[in-house]
Order: structure tokens, then sequence, then C-alpha cells
């Protein structure tokens, strides 16, 4: 089979290169050619035409089947955003901001999610806000405005310092001003490729019946702070899903790697309630606290899952990656898409234990479809929906939730 004479010339290189000697250069040159020989026969095969090469921007392209995709980078050169399309050529948009623009930016952002631990920065965000929109967002938007309608989907893929940005939640915050969050509802993506792969196989909406979720708990983590309000936010899930999944709740002790590992494997949907450690010098490292130590990004991706659909973390920084290397985007959030799950729930900064519940639970009412199913294609709309009625929440815990995936 062509797989096993791929998988025999890779090897045979492999072992070449690590063994020194005066014939080594025409060892490795006659096997390389043998391994391009397989290669072209793979190539030949239906589906496999582009087998390790780059996908053509034509595949790539699809990933904006359901809405435009907007590229933001920040370099050297200059800051841009290019909008994919699906039906027409990329659009390139210059932006103002410079790449030390954006990293003043994410400074300010750090350093008024920590402030808001402790005091109302409601005033300072929303100044915070304003300037993400004139610096970045507003000449985005008017653009989708001329090429599509208000209400619908959008994804953003930040690269760079841009990732550290909450781009959807940008908007002027004055009287009559209508917001991003008004206009279009946003979702991200680390690529075009995780887009596309998250829209694959999925199951009609209809075949909700018969789903299985999971809520896992773990209010009382070795070494963390405790999390009173853990148990009434599972129990409030509990209420809104009962009737439309088979629902299995896990707490305290239950909560464990190889429990949650096992859960995971047979449920399609996930809710998270605990802890999230992130490792900015690590992003591997970094982990939910469960009750016998961390799980962390490598063991979530080596999980093998079943059905994956859905996945609500509900966990402080799960999308926070690497310090040095933020477009990388290795956190949490795309753990969880790496590992299958085609819509991901994710958070920017620390969440307040308090608010949880009512955020939770305000989510799962708007995950119902018109058929009265769970709908995991719903997420984006659902959050988009929930933050615009929980005015009473405060502003930074109503702007830290994002959409990943389809």
């Amino acid at each position: 089979m062509l797989a096993d004479e791929f998988t025999q010339r890779t090897f045979a290189i492999r072992t070449a290169l690590d063994s020194p000697g005066p014939d080594q250069h025409d060892r490795v040159c006659r096997l390389n050619v043998e391994l391009q020989g397989v290669v072209t026969r793979i190539r030949e095969l239906p589906g496999l035409s582009h087998f390790l090469l780059p996908s053509p921007f034509s595949d790539l392209q699809q990933a904006a089947c359901e809405g435009p995709v907007i590229i933001v980078n920040a370099s050297k050169y200059g800051c841009d955003a290019l909008v994919v399309l699906v039906d027409r050529n990329p659009h390139h948009i210059p932006l103002s901001i410079t790449k030390e623009g954006v990293r003043e930016l994410s400074s300010k952002l750090k350093k008024l999610t920590v402030d808001a631990k402790s005091m109302d920065v409601t005033r300072e965000l929303g100044i915070f806000m304003r300037e993400l929109w004139h610096e970045v967002v507003s000449p985005i938007v008017n653009y989708l405005k001329t090429v599509h309608p208000f209400q619908s989907r959008i994804w953003w893929c930040p690269t760079a310092g841009f990732s550290l940005l909450p781009l959807h939640a940008a908007a002027q915050y004055r009287k009559g001003q209508r917001n991003l969050a008004n206009l279009y509802i946003s979702s991200y993506t680390p690529t075009l490729t995780a887009l596309i792969h998250a829209r694959r196989h999925a199951l009609p909406h209809s075949a909700s019946k018969g789903k299985h979720f999971v809520g896992i708990g773990q209010a009382q983590a070795k070494g963390e702070n405790e999390l009173a309000c853990v148990g009434a936010e599972l129990a409030n899930i509990k209420q809104r899903i009962d009737g439309l999944a088979t629902f299995t709740h896990i707490e305290s002790q239950e909560s464990c790697i190889a429990r949650v590992t096992e859960e995971l494997r047979k449920n399609e949907w996930v809710h998270f309630a605990c802890h999230g450690i992130p490792n900015r010098k690590q992003p591997f490292e970094s982990a939910f606290a469960l009750h016998d130590g961390r799980f962390t990004i490598e063991q979530i991706i080596r999980c093998e899952l079943q059905n994956p659909q859905f996945a609500y973390l509900s966990a402080c920084h799960t999308t926070v990656g690497d310090e040095e290397s933020p477009d990388e985007v290795i956190h949490l959030a795309s753990a969880m898409q790496f590992a299958g799950f085609r819509s991901v729930i994710g958070t920017m900064w620390a969440v307040d234990d308090a608010q949880t519940s009512e955020i939770a639970s305000a989510f799962y009412d708007n995950m119902k479809d018109e058929s009265g199913c769970l709908d995991h294609t719903r997420a984006a709309l659902a959050l988009n929906e929930t933050m615009k009625k929980l005015a009473n929440i405060p502003f930074d815990q109503r702007i830290l939730y994002i959409h990943l995936g389809a």
C-alpha cells in the first residue's frame, strides 16, 4: 500500500540522516527520489492532489462560505486587515495604527482587566473600546457594510498583538451610536483551515435528540481559591438541558483527570466550571485545575473523542496563549478545537465566579433552535444575544467571553 511505502521511505530517510558516513549524501538523495515517486503516486489518488502541498487559496476561501473572515495583522512594516470573501478576491484595508500602537493597546487592556478585580473600570473600558473602534475596527466595518448584511456572522482571525484585543467588543459606546455587537455577530478562528475543519462532518441540527452533555465542576482545586458558585452554575445548566440531552454532572473528587478524559470521549457537549491556569511561558502546560491535578493542553489534544460538538469553558484566561508568540494560538480554547470540538466559548481574561451562573444560564436558554433542540451552530448568536440582555453584569465580564469555531 502507498501509505506503507510512504512510511517506510520517510523512516529510511530519517535513519540515513542519523547515520553519518562517506556515502550518506548519495543514500539520502536516492531515498528522496524514491519518496518523491511515492508522493507523486499518492497525488494521483482522488482527493489527494495537494498531498504535502500548501492548500490552494480557492480551498481556503471556503472558510468564508458563511460570512467574511477578517485577518488582522501587525508587523514592523504596518498594520492591515485582509477581508476574505467566498465570492470575490480578498479586500485589503490599511490601518493607521502601528505595531507599537497595538502593543500599547494590549498593555492598557491588561492593566484595566487587572484593576477590574478591585474597582469599577466601566468608564475606562469604554474609552479603551472607543480607541479600539477608531484605530482598528471602524475602517473594517465601513467596508463590511458595503458587502455583508447587518445581523449576519463574521469571523475575526487576529495575528500577532491583535490576538490579545477584544475586537468583537469595539464600539463608540455613545448614545445613539450602534456598537459592533449590534451590527454583526462575531466569532474567532485561529486560521482559515481551522474554521473549515470545524464545519466538516457536522450532524444535522435535527440530530440534537440523543445528545450527551457533561458538566465538569471543580470548586476546590488544590492551591487555588474556592469557587463558591460552581455548584449553582452546573445545577442551573442541568435545569435547562434536561429533556434536551442526557446530562452527566461530575464535581469534587469525581472531577479527576481520568474521569474527565473518559467523559470527554463519551459526550458531544461539555461545560467546564473550574479554574483555568494559563502558562504563558510554556503554553502546552496551560490547564484546567481538577481534583487530582492539572488537565493540560497536552493531555486534552491526546484525547480520542467520538463526536465532539460544543465546549463552554467557564474558567479564567482560556484564550491566553504564548507570551512571546501570541499568534501561535496555543491556549485551552484552541486545544478544545484541536481535539475536535466544532464550537467553543472561551474567555480572554479573569472571570468573576459570582457572575458565571447567570451568564451561563442565559446562554443555554438561547442555544435551542426553532424546533427546541440544542444546536451548537447557534453558539455565536446565543452569546451575542446573552451579552446584550445582561446589562446588569459588569462591563468587563460581559465582553470577555468569545466564540471560536463554526
